[in-house]
């Protein structure tokens, strides 16, 4: 994951760095996914109660925080910017989201049919195409915002991602943080 660090440590209010940092966050569900297999054999009501709350993570923090972020304040950013041409890969990024918003769905509905063999195939799915999709931001979406963007468009982004945090509430992103955190 290239990430331009010496730029991230002088730069104070870099929205790069956010969204990495929200990266890390979400790929933690990765070992909650993987620690979940099969255990719905001895416990199905565990199992359920564990999906519900990682959709409810991947719906709120993922889709809420970050998502947000990346379609109402980035992609924009970057497709107003005037040396910006490779407008595919920001609808490539945005279908990606709504695939997103579909494996939670599928994944609810199966919990709540108790296919919970199902619900773990979507949930697998969905996190090995959410790292892909991390893996690509990462590479080369935010590395490409760092080279078009200056200083003061950096800043900008940032405190327009810090009004989005403030309008869905800061409390609840750490206690989505400490959640997946306390479950790896």
């Amino acid at each position: 994951m290239p990430r331009n660090d010496d730029k991230n440590k002088k730069m104070e209010h870099n929205p790069l760095t956010v969204m990495y940092d929200e990266h890390d966050v979400i790929v933690k569900a990765e070992k909650v996914i993987e620690n979940l297999a099969n255990t719905w054999e001895n416990n199905p009501e565990e199992y359920a109660d564990k999906v519900k709350k990682l959709v409810e993570f991947f719906r709120e923090y993922a889709d809420g925080y970050h998502h947000r972020k990346e379609e109402e304040v980035l992609f924009p950013a970057i497709k107003d910017h005037p040396d910006f041409v490779l407008q595919d890969i920001l609808d490539e990024f945005e279908t990606h989201h709504e695939d997103f918003r579909e494996y939670a769905a599928e994944i609810i509905e199966s919990v709540n049919d108790e296919d919970f063999a199902t619900s773990y195939k979507v949930l697998k799915q969905y996190i090995n195409d959410l790292r892909d999709h991390i893996a690509a931001e990462n590479d080369e979406l935010f590395v490409l915002a760092e080279n078009l963007m200056d200083e003061n468009q950096l800043k900008n982004i940032y405190f327009k991602f810090m009004d989005i945090d403030m309008e869905l509430g800061e409390e609840r992103k750490k206690e989505f943080e400490k959640l997946i955190s306390s479950w790896v």
